[in-house]
């Protein structure tokens, strides 16, 4: 049921913001945007909204906007899944430094509009580990299994799109990608005629929805 009410959820809150934003003049000169980040604030904090929505798991993030092109900041993420219950991987924690730049709309508000953002994701991990041990002894398992807790880092590029209107309350999406720079260097102790199988991907996704406020 929870799945069907994000698409309902997005829609209405992307109805408000539009209304409300309509009500604001454009702003023109780096001098208004100035003063209205004077007023708005220009740092922010938000929360992802469907990381709680789909598990238990919470997403905080922080945004410092440098003026109407640039921002930078970090968001931390702390997923309370149990592993062993539903998948063989899993993102415990993670801190996500990043820097964005924005274009188009960033006049209205600055820090507001589409933006493209590079990010360095340092993350915790676990997962499962198989080891195949096809000449063991009679006494032994064939399959040997542990739980593998190993800490990874993933620089990345991501783009999105953010609303912002008159009271500094702000929405947005965002979608990245990024690559694990350790993925597939595990010292492996694999005896002879055996072999390792687990899952740990070599790709880290970061997107999601978010509601924030600025002061």
């Amino acid at each position: 049921m929870r799945y069907f009410l994000i698409p309902l959820f997005i829609l209405l809150f992307t109805q408000a913001y539009s209304q409300d934003i309509q009500q604001v003049e454009v702003l023109k000169s780096d001098r208004q945007v100035t003063e209205l980040l004077d007023e708005l604030g220009n740092y922010e904090i938000k929360l992802d909204v469907i990381d709680l929505l789909t598990q238990p798991a919470i997403n905080i993030g922080y945004e410092k906007i440098n003026d109407s092109y640039s921002s930078y900041g970090a968001d931390v993420f702390f997923n309370f899944n149990d592993n062993n219950a539903s998948r063989s991987w899993s993102e415990k924690f993670s801190l996500n430094p990043f820097y964005r730049f924005y274009f188009l709309n960033k006049t209205d508000f600055g820090g507001e509009g589409y933006f493209a953002e590079v990010f360095i994701k340092f993350s915790n991990v676990e997962y499962d580990r198989n080891i195949y041990n096809y000449d063991s002894f009679p006494n032994e398992p064939l399959i040997t299994s542990d739980e593998i807790k190993s800490w990874d880092i993933a620089p990345g590029v991501g783009v999105g799109r953010k609303w912002v209107n008159k009271k500094g309350w702000t929405f947005e999406y965002m979608i990245g990608l990024g690559r694990y720079l350790f993925a597939g260097s595990e010292n492996d102790d694999v005896p002879d005629g055996g072999s390792v199988s687990h899952y740990r991907p070599e790709a880290s996704f970061k997107g999601g929805i978010s509601i924030g406020k600025r002061f």
